[in-house]
């Protein structure tokens, strides 16, 4: 079985309901892809200000992040002989996703779906750094959360 870690420095009470359907969105994503291997990876909600902070320290951008993703790179193939695959961290900011809903009819738990599955795949090895990087997995993203917005109605 995959294993998420999740680590809460942004009010755990409130972000509890993601940890399932994260889990379902990484189950669809695996099936799409037709990825075999076991996945592990750590989902990190974090504040404001502390997505400014690695923002500016790893990616000298001088702005906050509703999604920032690292992956983990293994050029020499060292997890394909272990069985499982470590990918990476994605950190969330709930307190951005708030903010970017404020003036549209997006809901915060769609928001927060969208900001995983982006950075999913962006630890997955996808990007958007060039019009067919990014024609490719905002389509990937949305094919996959129409199958999650069949599971939890949220259409």
């Amino acid at each position: 079985m995959d294993e998420i870690t999740f680590i809460y420095k942004e009010n755990k009470d409130n972000l509890l309901k993601f940890e399932k359907i994260y889990y379902e969105i990484l189950k669809i994503t695996k099936k799409i892809l037709n990825i075999q291997m076991k996945l592990i990876f750590s989902v990190s909600f974090i504040s404001i200000s502390k997505s400014l902070e690695l923002n500016n320290q790893y990616r000298k951008k001088n702005h906050i992040g509703d999604v920032i993703s690292f992956p983990i790179d293994d050029p020499a193939g060292i997890y394909d002989q272990l069985g499982f695959k470590e990918v990476g961290d994605i950190f969330i900011t709930p307190q951005q996703a708030k903010k970017k809903i404020e003036h549209t009819n997006i809901t915060f738990f769609e928001e927060m779906t969208w900001l995983f599955t982006h950075g999913l795949l962006h630890i997955l090895g996808f990007d958007h750094e060039n019009d067919e990087e990014a024609k490719q997995m905002f389509e990937l993203t949305d094919k996959i959360l129409k199958q999650i917005n069949v599971v939890y109605k949220i259409v």
